[in-house]
């Protein structure tokens, strides 16, 4: 099904613009929130909840009147970093729970998934081919015809840096499986002849939007949220169902340096790094994450609100615990 944003949407996405602009120049790279408080709470975060994060931080500031340091970043990148003590970080939020490993020596041991998504094929009014992608979110073509037409671009992120690069190579694999199209998952990879296709996740939103790349591959909360228009995949290729954990299992992406990553179905997780500046401030947001509040933001904007504990919850803070066990 093909879905478009409203006026309600692109008027988060213009908000989202003018405040990004905003916080860079006042707080410099890599930092995209409030500054200047001394009890901010810093957040490394997946950056695919990037338009999400300028609501919840709103919503957290003006419920404990605690600022949040934002720091956007692929969820492979962002662990490095606080593994490395690059960072150092109250909460560390991933869209992958496999990279709670990654964090090495400051991995807690604990998490809590909060949120739920889905892989998509988002895109733009601006897409030459927005027509045939209309039609194929519709059902009346099929949306590999489309992507592989002459001089299709879709982009997609770095497998090796973020969970959303892999989980397009896992929807590219199953969909020649599924379609019995052998050799499907690297044409779509491939794209145009010379062209790249793998972008950063902020240049690949604005690529999209501006039409400079036909489509690209999205989680459909972040699309929804940039007011791009989707075509949602059908059967496995969305990675968005749980009860598909084991079939998607089967699936594995090894990274240039040798790290494996298996699939399984999109879930967001939170949890407070051994090396945190402010635990208790850490342990505070992600119940934060946990409320109504957030989860009426995550609810709008096309996630699947969740409360499941990960790991050992005997080393999780006591306030997390007990409302899980509610």
């Amino acid at each position: 099904m093909s879905e478009e944003v409203g006026n309600e949407g692109l008027l988060r996405v213009l908000r989202l613009g003018i405040a990004i602009a905003v916080m860079s120049v006042a707080s410099g790279p890599g930092c995209r929130s409030v500054v200047g408080e001394s009890d901010a709470v810093d957040v490394t975060y997946a950056a695919s909840l990037t338009a999400t994060m300028a609501q919840l931080e709103q919503r957290f500031r003006e419920r404990s009147g605690r600022a949040v340091r934002g720091d956007p970043r692929g969820s492979v990148a962002g662990a490095h970093l606080i593994r490395e003590g690059v960072w150092r970080r109250d909460v560390y939020i991933t869209a992958d729970p496999a990279t709670l490993r990654l964090l090495g020596p400051h991995d807690p041991g604990w998490a809590v998934v909060f949120a739920r998504s889905e892989i998509v094929i988002a895109y733009s009014s601006e897409s030459r081919f927005s027509s045939a992608l209309d039609s194929a979110g519709r059902g009346e073509l099929a949306w590999q015809n489309v992507a592989l037409r002459d001089g299709f671009r879709l982009g997609r992120t770095d497998p090796d840096l973020d969970p959303k690069g892999y989980r397009a190579l896992f929807a590219f694999r199953l969909a020649e499986q599924q379609y019995r199209l052998p050799g499907l998952a690297d044409s779509l990879l491939a794209g145009p002849a010379g062209r790249e296709s793998v972008f950063p996740e902020a240049h690949l939103s604005a690529r999209v939007q501006t039409g400079s790349l036909d489509a690209g591959v999205f989680y459909l909360a972040e699309a929804r949220a940039h007011g791009l228009r989707v075509v949602r995949l059908p059967h496995m290729l969305g990675q968005g169902d749980p009860r598909d954990t084991e079939a998607l299992g089967r699936l594995h992406h090894r990274t240039a340096d040798g790290r494996d990553f298996r699939g399984a179905p999109i879930a967001y997780a939170a949890t407070v790094p051994l090396n945190a500046r402010d635990s208790e401030a850490g342990g505070d947001f992600i119940a934060f994450l946990l409320g109504d509040d957030a989860r009426a933001v995550l609810t709008e904007d096309g996630f699947v609100p969740e409360s499941s504990p990960l790991g050992d919850r005997e080393q999780m803070p006591r306030s997390l615990s007990a409302r899980l066990s509610r």
